[in-house]
């Protein structure tokens, strides 16, 4: 039952999931294949410290999928984590500050 739930709550992960590439190679016309999820490109201003961290992540999602994650993704994946824990938050309504955001989202962990 756990893991019906699991697979329910987290299509999301599944989609990244799905888009591994196949080892042996297909014949098909050339270009980029259509994407499983339609994606939009969007330009970013980040800090060295940020990007750092954002390589970071990237590494350790592209080692659980075992394949290259684009900056992109991992961005998104993030963004998910964050909104599932926001989600679960008592009262999201009530924070008043990013500080208490960020000890909410953070300070407890299950």
């Amino acid at each position: 039952m756990a893991s019906t739930q699991n697979q329910t709550r987290n299509a999301w992960v599944q989609l990244y999931e799905a888009r591994r590439v196949p080892n042996e190679q297909e014949i098909r016309s050339p270009g980029r294949p259509p994407s499983v999820v339609p994606r939009r490109k969007v330009g970013l201003t980040l800090s060295q410290g940020e990007i750092t961290e954002l390589e970071n992540w990237r590494e350790r999602i592209s080692g659980l999928l075992h394949r290259s994650v684009s900056a992109g993704e991992t961005l998104g994946i993030l963004t998910r984590v964050c909104s599932n824990r926001y989600n679960r938050l008592e009262n999201p309504e009530d924070i008043g500050s990013l500080a208490e955001l960020v000890e909410r989202l953070i300070g407890e962990v299950e």
